[in-house]
């Protein structure tokens, strides 16, 4: 807290500074305070050269001043930000820019209450870590007799400080903590766990059994012919699809300068994109969930909120500067694993969808999403990893590459979602054309 208060001070004496060309008229910061734990497995060793265990402390964060002329400065914070900071103000304002839509500081009425921090997690960081090589030994023993030969994998946790201050009397002060691991088999596939929460026994058990089941369909492939095809995408997969072509689309920025699918006249007539048992939602308030938060740097309230309703166009995701430009209310933003939710009405189970499939992949990961272009919804996507499935059942691998048109997808009836254990994000039924590759 000596760190935060003293910064806090120092912003405020800017405030009454005599130097005009440096005078502060407002500013707020947000600041995370963190010491990590992590160690990894490499080619089925603990520790080792490119995975040895290691500890972690550091200091980061960002400030944004407007000076009394309006102009506006950002900048990063770290531990050295106090020493120099007389040195730094100088450079923030030589390296300030002029945005006349910027919106001024903010300070909501009511913050929600979020459990952000398992005491669990911070006791694994502060105090005993043996719990954290106790599970890579598990990775190794159990995938060595499901018949991987070779595994990676590491575990990470993380207790942190966060502080969020402002000119308007925001005072923002809590602890966290967060934990993730993740294993992969044979170089082929990996699962991955991530939370504010530490993993329990039954979802390593997962990880493991999934990393070694789909390791072991993912053999032999063989080419299939192409087509029209049942295409199931897992939870990963989905996640991808989802935030490429519908979060970047929804993003106020982009609707606003007209870089986006959608337009200010769509979600003025609440327009329908996608099947009315479709929705996608946004909430940063369900406790230890690693996208949860009380608030943005901002100072705008994390929040639970339906972007598309029954298939239709609600609201852009808004930060101050659009949600002003706009006329509408700031919402909460996508902030990590677990805080945007694309779900239906008419959800099914993982084992529901596949025996539906009748020719068709489930397709494990896909390559070059980045490369897609997220306003046509169109994609064409390499799937190295895919399971080929007919008439229900699990068949033999194969690579294929997926094509089609996301946006279409999703008004289509045909197109399902369905529920995996321990998944955040559904696994997608849906049409695609497939094109067998050796």
């Amino acid at each position: 807290m000596d760190y935060i208060n003293r910064l806090e001070n120092q912003l405020k004496e800017y405030m009454s500074s005599s130097k005009e060309n440096l005078k502060v008229k407002g500013w707020y910061f947000g600041i995370n305070e963190n010491v990590s734990i992590k160690a990894g497995v490499k080619n089925n060793q603990i520790g080792g050269v490119y995975s040895c265990p290691k500890a972690e402390e550091g200091t980061r964060g960002k400030v944004y001043v407007i000076w009394e002329d309006n102009r506006r400065s950002i900048a990063s914070l770290d531990s050295s930000t106090l020493e120099n900071f007389n040195r730094l103000v100088e450079i923030w304002r030589k390296s300030s820019f002029v945005d006349e839509e910027a919106p001024q500081i903010y300070k909501a009425d009511v913050y929600p209450k979020v459990n952000l921090f398992d005491t669990a997690v911070h006791k694994l960081v502060y105090e005993d870590q043996s719990y954290i090589f106790n599970i890579l030994e598990k990775y190794i023993n159990n995938l060595c007799k499901r018949g991987i030969n070779n595994i990676d994998a590491s575990v990470s946790a993380t207790s942190f400080q966060q502080h969020i201050r402002n000119s308007a009397g925001l005072q923002i002060s809590n602890v966290a903590t967060s934990f993730s691991t993740h294993v992969y088999g044979d170089e082929v596939y990996g699962k991955s766990y991530l939370s504010r929460r530490l993993i329990d026994d039954g979802e390593i058990n997962y990880l493991i059994d999934n990393v070694a089941s789909t390791v072991e369909g993912l053999k032999n492939p063989i080419t299939i012919e192409g087509g029209i095809k049942d295409v199931l995408l897992l939870p990963e997969v989905a996640e991808s699809f989802i935030k490429h072509y519908l979060i970047s689309n929804l993003k106020g920025s982009q609707v606003y300068n007209r870089r986006s699918a959608f337009s200010m006249d769509d979600f003025n007539n609440n327009n329908l994109v996608m099947a009315d048992h479709l929705n996608l939602n946004i909430n940063t308030t369900i406790d230890f969930c690693q996208g949860a938060y009380i608030s943005t740097f901002e100072g705008v309230p994390g929040g639970n909120f339906n972007f598309v309703e029954a298939g239709r166009l609600k609201s852009p995701i808004l930060d101050l500067k659009y949600s002003n430009l706009m006329g509408l209310s700031p919402t909460p933003f996508p902030a990590g694993k677990g805080s945007t939710k694309l779900y239906s009405t008419k959800m099914k189970t993982y084992e529901e969808l596949i025996k539906e499939m009748k020719d068709g992949v489930i397709v494990c990961d896909v390559l070059g999403m980045h490369t897609q272009d997220a306003t046509s919804g169109n994609y064409s996507l390499t799937a190295p990893n895919c399971i080929r499935v007919e008439n229900g059942e699990l068949k033999e691998a194969c690579k294929t590459v997926i094509s089609g048109n996301f946006f279409e997808v999703l008004k289509q009836e045909t197109t399902q979602l369905g529920t995996a254990p321990y998944e955040d994000n559904p696994c997608i039924l849906l049409k695609s054309r497939v094109t067998g590759e050796k």
